[in-house]
């Protein structure tokens, strides 16, 4: 059990790197967007692009990493509850022994 926690830790860092990455090109790209276009006021502005636009195909990556990375962090708490629960279990069981009449 303590096999799979280890698996699904890797995995959410992985996960949480693939993200970081994925987050930096998106951002860097829509600064790039942005001055294109120097006098728009730039509080609160999104920029996922047009369809086929390289600043939209990284913002759906980064949408893509981030799913991934959500799907990892849920997975290693279903793991670390799972194994809460064995050793719950196994800290709760009762051994009876029983004397036979002879």
């Amino acid at each position: 059990m303590l096999v799979e926690l280890h698996t699904r830790r890797r995995a959410l860092a992985r996960a949480y790197s693939r993200y970081v990455i994925a987050d930096t090109a998106w951002s860097r790209s829509t600064q790039k967007a942005m001055h294109w276009f120097p006098e728009a006021p730039q509080a609160h502005v999104a920029i996922i692009g047009n369809p086929g636009s390289n600043v939209r195909r990284l913002y759906q990556q980064r949408e893509k990493a981030m799913l991934q990375l959500e799907t990892a962090r849920l997975k290693l708490a279903v793991a670390k509850s799972r194994v809460l629960d064995k050793r719950h279990q196994a800290a709760s069981a009762v051994l009876l022994i029983a004397a036979s009449p002879g």
